[in-house]
This record gives C-alpha cells, sequence and structure tokens, in this order.
C-alpha cells in the first residue's frame, strides 16, 4: 500500500531556484490531498508529473502568500482544462471570502462545485475530512496568523496499522502541539532558520532545526521532514546536523523529492511519484 508525499515547494517566503514556496501532494493508497499551494503550485505539479484533476481536496495551513497565492490560479486552471468533479478546499476563514472576490473581479468561474471548509476554532483539533482512503484532523499552531497543523491517517486495510503523517508549517516554537503530532510516523515541521537565528524565529514565529529536532523528539516522530527552509540557507547541511543532534532520523525536504510514510522504520524514497496512484 503506497502512502507518500512530494515535495513540490520547500521553501520559505521567498521562491529561489533551488526551492519553490511550500506545496506537497500527499497520495494516500491513490487518494491525493494538496496540501497548501504556493504560488506556481499547479507549474510544480506537471514538474513533479502528476496529474492536476486528480486533486479533489486541498488542505490550506493559513493564509500567507507563500502558501495561498497559487490557489486561485489553480482552480482556475482545473476549470478551464474541463473539470466537473467537485473540489474540497479545508482552509482557514476568510478562504472562500479571496477566492469568491479574486474569480469576481477578474470575470472567473469554475464550473465544477467547489465546496470550502473554513476552519476557525481555538483549541483542541477537529477532524475537518474523513473518506475511504483516510482522516485529516486539524489543529492551531502558533503565527502571525491563524495557522493549523494537519494530521493525516490512513484507513487501515485488514489487519494493518494504520499510518501517519502530520504537518506543521508555519509555527513557533510551543510544546502544545504534541498532543497532535505524538506518534506520528512521519513529521513533517518547518525549519526555517539556524539555531544561531533563535531570536529572529521568535520573533517571526518560526521554528529553528534544533527547535524541530526536539520537537519530533518529545512527540516520539518516526521521522522528522524539514521544510520552509529560508532563502539564506543555499546549503541545508547546516540546519540537517542541528536537527539531528536532537532527533537523528531527520532530512531536509527537497522539491522535487517523494517521502513514504513508513511505520516507524528506516527512511527511504518511494520509487515513483505515480505508477499505481492516478486513480483517486
Amino acid at each position: 500500500m503506497n502512502f507518500y508525499t512530494t515535495i513540490l515547494g520547500s521553501g520559505a517566503a521567498l521562491p529561489t531556484g533551488m526551492r519553490h514556496c511550500s506545496a506537497q501532494v500527499v497520495n494516500i493508497n491513490g487518494f491525493k490531498l494538496l496540501i497548501d499551494c504556493a504560488e506556481g503550485t499547479q507549474d510544480r505539479i506537471r514538474y513533479c508529473h502528476l496529474k492536476l484533476q486528480s486533486i479533489g481536496t486541498i488542505l490550506i495551513s493559513h493564509l500567507h502568500g507563500d502558501h495561498f497565492f497559487g490557489l486561485p490560479g489553480l482552480l482556475s486552471t482545473m476549470h478551464l482544462c474541463g473539470r466537473t468533479e467537485g473540489v474540497t478546499v479545508v482552509a482557514p476563514k476568510g478562504a472562500r471570502e479571496v477566492i469568491a472576490t479574486t474569480f469576481e473581479l477578474t470575470g472567473n468561474h469554475v464550473g465544477y462545485p467547489l465546496e470550502f471548509i473554513e476552519m476557525d476554532f481555538a483549541e483542541g483539533i477537529q477532524r475537518v475530512f474523513a473518506n475511504h482512503r483516510c482522516t485529516v484532523d486539524a489543529f492551531p499552531i502558533v503565527h502571525s496568523v491563524p495557522t493549523y497543523g494537519f494530521r493525516i491517517t490512513e484507513v487501515p486495510r485488514g489487519n494493518n496499522e494504520p499510518r501517519c503523517y502530520a504537518y506543521c508549517c508555519d509555527t513557533a516554537y510551543t510544546e502544545a502541539i504534541l498532543p497532535h503530532i505524538a506518534d506520528a510516523d512521519l513529521l513533517c515541521l518547518e525549519c526555517t532558520f539556524d539555531n544561531m537565528l533563535a531570536d529572529l524565529a521568535e520573533q517571526r514565529q518560526h521554528l529553528t532545526a534544533g527547535q524541530a529536532g526536539r520537537l519530533a523528539a518529545m512527540a516520539g516522530a518516526g521521522e522528522l521532514l524539514l521544510t520552509h527552509l529560508s532563502a539564506r540557507y543555499r546549503d541545508a547541511s547546516v540546519l540537517l546536523q542541528q536537527a539531528s543532534e536532537m532527533f537523528p532520523n531527520a532530512r531536509i525536504a527537497e522539491d522535487g523529492q517523494v517521502v513514504e510514510v513508513h511505520r516507524k522504520g528506516p527512511a527511504r524514497d518511494a520509487q515513483s511519484a505515480d505508477t499505481e496512484t492516478d486513480k483517486g
């Protein structure tokens, strides 16, 4: 059974030639979720040889541009390519208004059902999506605008234990998220700054590499995937080193990389991004 994420963008606010801004496509046994949708995401989907129309559910962590500005264009392109199947967008409150206003002012529309599930809760964890492949639970994290992390759990088949992928980007350091990311088989945390820039990280409500490693260790995660790297790091080895000091089973997300969700096993890449999985 396949459960993996394809990294479309692993950079922070400024895209570079090496890293685009935040977006991932998660494949849970053939069902695909898009997490975050920075500017250029639809181009990155094509670059990674994924099928745009196979994505029917989109999770937006928060409304900062490097996580959200690609959504109007992606939804419009789906329409232009003849989509008729519905799309569900799970996003913070306000996303529906932004999309509706953008379409109204630009004369665009979509010819398929478009449903918004807007998150507006302050505490705890809330189920925002479920189908026969997975469940998605959202929980608030700490950033300069309302921001949510996601816990994606596969629906088990037979006697197989379900695997879990947890995603938190962007967030300041807070141990309040630990119950929500506990025992994740793969934990994706932002890692915007190195440890020497801890004051800047606190000011901008982001994590350092060491803080990401510490949270992964405290959560009992199986593997740590570090993303949302500042454009200042052309060489991310310092970030990996600092995170690994706290949590050895860590890796840096790279654009175009496919990372499989294992049951607390050793890290390895999936062999292909989309061989048996374009059924969903």
